[in-house]
């Protein structure tokens, strides 16, 4: 097996485990979503809309959307506070692969923590900054909540009717559904940027050593059009397209490494073993199918990532349609830490 076979494999595996990382915050988040909806429906449940005057409800959507500004506060706090130990742990993650698995001492340059929170902050994705992202939850939900009352002041209709169009219904999807939607790919996509920008900046500090970049998207019913398209793909260390491409984009990269003999002119290293060489190829990885590369994984993993019953299907030849874990399995971030450290123990490095 090449060196980029083995971190492709690694890679992947730590891919899923991200993807349970954020549903467990993503859990959190909504948590705290749900006392802006109780702070909007009492503030209107107080009071008999159609009675008041136009000033009067300029008064209270002003008042509405101060209280909607302060109620999302602690969730994009919290988001922040993830944004950035991600950051961390993501470094500390690739580091710890490369050096666990690559068979020379390539003397790779680690960005700091600092400066990965700070490039998270700087570079945009979809077109806006992280602060911007933050900033276009509660202003969203404001609108959405201003457009509600004041239609429904417009058409006559009574505060519960606008409180049950902001609620929803089991029919239709309210103001406060939309929102939770829109919080929970803000919250995905933030994180996904966050990690793909520590792996970018390990690749520019050590663009020298790594012989191009590749595309790894995760491939089931989901996948979008531009993530199919690149799955696979090479793009060279400092340049191309990155992660996330897209709202709830999944997809990752791998380096690939130039060969063995070429590290060993330019870090002027003596003597390579053979294997290193072997492996050292600078080849990409040979096969990034999801799908097929579960099959390859052991069956007590095809089950912690499927739930039994789903991996029993699988197994039994069922193709895997939708690349996602059983219902409700999250993991915290120091639940992750454990659980890609009992992963390195367990191949034996």
């Amino acid at each position: 097996m090449s060196l980029s076979d083995d971190i492709a494999d690694a890679t992947i595996r730590h891919q899923i485990y991200l993807q349970r990382y954020k549903s467990s915050v993503v859990k959190q988040i909504l948590k705290l979503l749900d006392n802006v909806e109780g702070d909007i429906v009492s503030d209107l449940a107080r009071r008999d809309l159609q009675k008041l005057t136009p000033k009067q409800l300029g008064g209270l959507l002003t008042n509405l959307k101060r209280k909607i500004k302060t109620g999302y506060k602690p969730l994009i706090d919290k988001l922040s506070d993830e944004v950035k130990e991600l950051g961390s742990y993501e470094k500390q993650f690739q580091m710890n692969m490369f050096d666990k698995l690559i068979p020379l001492n390539l003397s790779l340059i680690s960005p700091s923590n600092e400066q990965i929170y700070a490039a998270a902050r700087a570079r945009p994705f979809q077109g806006l900054l992280l602060r911007e992202w933050y900033n276009g939850m509660p202003d969203g939900t404001f609108r959405r909540v201003k457009s509600a009352i004041s239609q429904g002041y417009v058409e006559g209709q009574t505060t519960q009717q606008i409180i049950r169009t902001i609620r929803g219904t089991r029919a239709q999807a309210g103001i406060i559904e939309q929102s939770r939607r829109g919080a929970e790919a803000t919250v995905r996509t933030a994180l996904a940027h966050t990690a793909n920008v520590a792996r970018n900046e390990i690749y520019r500090r050590n663009q020298s050593r790594i012989k191009v970049i590749q595309w790894v998207s995760t491939l089931d019913g989901r996948t979008s059009a531009i993530c199919r398209a690149y799955d696979g793909k090479v793009f060279p260390p400092k340049s191309g397209p990155r992660p996330p491409v897209h709202i709830n984009c999944r997809s990752t990269t791998i380096a690939v490494f130039k060969t063995a003999k070429q590290l060993q002119k330019m870090l002027k290293i003596k003597k390579v073993p053979v294997a290193t060489r072997a492996s050292m190829n600078g080849q990409v990885a040979a096969d990034l199918n999801y799908n097929d590369w579960l099959k390859k994984q052991p069956k007590s993993f095809q089950d912690e990532v499927l739930g039994r019953k789903k991996g029993d299907l699988f197994r039994a030849g069922v193709p895997m349609d939708r690349f996602i874990d059983k219902a409700g399995n999250e993991l915290t971030l120091d639940e992750l830490k454990e659980r890609e450290n009992s992963s390195w123990v367990k191949a034996g490095l």
